[in-house]
């Protein structure tokens, strides 16, 4: 997982991407982190982590409404709210390349 910090947020304009948006204090912001890590090394895909305290501007910019957040950026835009697991996330990432 790459974390996205304000200095290098630039880069992830107009590029196919899955962005994970967390908060540090939320346990299910936890609980699914360790899920996309698990899926990180199953099948060899990179999530980019924003942190919401650190990158408000970013998260008005994209609607970030609430924690956990992740968005599908790759044919269509897809933003999935709360906790999933392992099958709800790879159906998104497998179905939707």
């Amino acid at each position: 997982m790459i974390k996205i910090k304000k200095k290098n947020i630039y880069l992830l304009n107009k590029k196919k991407k899955i962005l994970f948006f967390y908060s540090k204090f939320n346990n299910s912001c936890k609980l699914i982190k360790k899920t996309i890590l698990k899926i990180e090394k199953k099948i060899k895909i990179l999530f980019f982590s924003v942190n919401i305290e650190e990158n408000l501007k970013f998260c008005i910019e994209n609607n970030i409404k609430q924690s956990p957040t992740i968005i599908f950026d790759l044919k269509k835009k897809k933003i999935v709210t709360g906790i999933k697991n392992i099958n709800e996330i790879l159906n998104f990432i497998l179905f939707k390349r």
